[in-house]
């Protein structure tokens, strides 16, 4: 059964802005709780077929592939190592989108970042089990985290630490 669970934050930044920075697909380990590095592994550095790997911390590598690039608006990576998803993924996919800020007198100036993971555990039922009872709230949490530190490393343009998480979650739309 696939899942998604999703992160939203606002950014007090023109989308056209926003866009600029989403598009660099090195930025990620200075947003994404948790990476240390990031590298562009394949001649595109942006759209389709533009692959990075990303070093985690805790979890080590792994690769992220870009396979929907949506111009001015978002993107969506394929979570894999290898030939294989990411562990401890079936299958995995990670959005970014940006939308107008709605109803706001700032629209212009304004954006909010939508974070996503759409994933599947392998093993069924046990899968399933795992994910009600423990993983689903984990992934749901690191994706909120991956929303609201792009939101501050875009405003701020420094790296988000990770003692800053907690308190930027008070900056979660969802």
């Amino acid at each position: 059964m696939t899942r998604t669970v999703r992160g939203a934050a606002s950014i007090s930044l023109p989308i056209e802005v926003c866009w600029q920075n989403l598009r660099d697909l090195t930025r990620a380990k200075h947003y994404v709780p948790g990476l240390s590095d990031t590298v562009i592994t394949t001649e595109a550095k942006e759209g389709v077929g533009a692959s990075r790997i990303v070093t985690h911390r805790q979890f080590g590598e792994m690769n992220e592939t870009v396979v929907e690039w949506d111009e001015r608006c978002g993107m969506t990576l394929r979570l894999h190592k290898g030939d294989k998803p990411a562990t401890p993924f079936k299958e995995a996919f990670f959005r970014y989108e940006l939308r107008p800020a709605a109803a706001s007198e700032d629209a212009a100036r304004a954006c909010v970042i939508h974070t996503s993971l759409r994933y599947e555990l392998p093993f069924g039922f046990l899968g399933r089990l795992a994910d009600r009872a423990f993983m689903g709230r984990m992934f749901r949490q690191n994706v909120i985290d991956c929303a609201v530190c792009l939101a501050e490393y875009y405003e701020t343009g420094e790296p988000v630490p990770a003692s800053e998480i907690p308190r930027l979650r008070a900056n979660s739309l969802v």
